[in-house]
């Protein structure tokens, strides 16, 4: 499979949250190591795990030194559950392509730059955005609406 055809997997997975997240955005990922899928994860019920560490769960030690597609930029504070920037981090991921990056002012390019800095190469847009942006609309617009909490 291709980095788009991944990325796509990703927006699939994402899709499953659709309606489930509260306020959450429903963001997809998938890892794959040595071209296969080993981990799937979607954001859980508002106040459960995001969809990075679904993913990360999902592929236990087979996250090391893995690639990640995500929908949106993993998110770098803490709320509800800690940041999926530093679950990334921890789980020794090797790069991470980001959908499209997250408007919201808590994280708004702060994930990729924590990725970056431990050393995971990241790639940013380029596959499915409009798509993505589409399926996360409600989140989008109650960011730009100064509204998400």
């Amino acid at each position: 499979m291709t980095d788009k055809e991944f990325m796509w997997e990703a927006v699939l997975e994402g899709r499953k949250a659709q309606g489930k997240t509260g306020t959450n955005p429903p963001v997809g990922a998938v890892i794959v190591k040595d071209g296969v899928i080993v981990g799937r994860g979607h954001t859980s019920y508002l106040g459960g795990p995001h969809a990075e560490v679904n993913a990360l769960n999902n592929a236990g030690d087979q996250a090391k030194g893995a690639t990640v597609y995500c929908t949106l930029e993993p998110c770098s504070h803490w709320g509800r559950t800690g940041p999926c920037c530093e679950a990334l981090t921890a789980a020794g991921v090797a790069k991470v392509f980001v959908g499209i990056l997250d408007p919201y002012p808590k994280v708004s390019g702060r994930g990729i730059q924590h990725l970056r800095d431990h050393g995971v190469e990241v790639v940013v847009g380029g596959m499915y955005e409009e798509e993505i942006r589409q399926d996360l609309k409600d989140f989008l617009d109650r960011v730009a609406a100064g509204t998400q909490d």
